[in-house]
């Protein structure tokens, strides 16, 4: 497995001289297994991610979405392969009954007059898919992907990707409970080889946050411990944590472990 980070910011893309060490762009993760690409969410970095898709003559790729809250899916109108039939992808979304379903909510979304075009002007072979959350499924061959309901408003899906041995786990949009120990999503994540989690805020100011959806890199580092995960990619940055205090987290981290690293966009990991 090899991912790259095209979009590690969450809630609002954060232009500026301030964000450039760790970057501005929403959540976007590319995987690559073999030859098959999987794109975790399709926030602001996916416009990127799709001129490199392009450049690199890959035609056949498939999306697992999180959740629908706008930072998560608002690169998607800005995709170039979504708009040329050379493009066959699939989009996939886990059920919710508090919503639309996967094509349901992307049409409410990218339409007038929020946005100039609806999504039936997309030219790409698009299959838009809805999974039940806690339900194992396969995508291409022999890659496995295992999924988690998230404690977030209006609800989010965590995933786990396995493939040859490897794993990846993808946990954002997540608020952690004080005090308690999740001992579901320790499972979940058990072993893996890399988790990235939802370290929008800090130990020390979460009270002033709880019922905004999110968690704490200190939480995060207490997942890694708990689970036994090699490496923790520290995710989804506020908008208010310029580069100088995701170098402050960099350093507080890894003073517990040297396999706990800030995403920062345009980093590479492989597995």
């Amino acid at each position: 497995m090899k991912l790259k980070f095209w979009g590690v910011r969450g809630s609002i893309p954060t232009p500026g001289q301030e964000y450039t060490k760790y970057g501005g762009n929403t959540s976007c993760v590319e995987v690559e297994i073999n030859n098959n690409l999987i794109i975790l969410d399709m926030g602001s970095g996916l416009r990127k991610l799709g001129d490199s898709i392009v450049e690199r003559n890959i035609y056949t790729f498939d999306i697992l979405v999180s959740h629908f809250h706008y930072d998560h899916t608002c690169g998607l109108p800005f995709f170039k392969p979504a708009y040329d039939k050379k493009y066959d992808f699939t989009v996939n979304s886990g059920i919710l009954k508090t919503r639309k379903n996967t094509l349901g909510v992307l049409r409410d979304q990218i339409s007038k007059p929020s946005f100039p075009i609806t999504i039936d002007q997309f030219n790409a072979q698009i299959s838009y898919k809805d999974f039940e959350v806690g339900k194992d499924f396969e995508i291409r061959k022999n890659i496995k992907v295992s999924t988690i309901s998230l404690n977030h408003p209006d609800g989010a899906t965590g995933y786990k990707i396995e493939h040859d041995g490897k794993s990846l786990c993808y946990i954002t949009d997540h608020e952690h409970i004080e005090g308690q120990k999740n001992e579901l999503l320790v499972n979940f994540i058990k072993e893996t080889d890399v988790f990235i989690y939802d370290t929008m805020f800090d130990d020390k100011n979460f009270s002033s946050y709880v019922g905004w959806g999110h968690s704490t890199w200190q939480e995060g580092a207490r997942l890694a411990m708990d689970s036994g995960a090699k490496k923790l990619i520290m995710f989804h940055h506020s908008p208010d944590n310029n580069d100088k205090i995701l170098d402050k987290m960099q350093f507080e981290s890894q003073g517990l472990s040297s396999n706990f690293l800030v995403a920062k966009e345009g980093m590479f990991v492989h597995i």
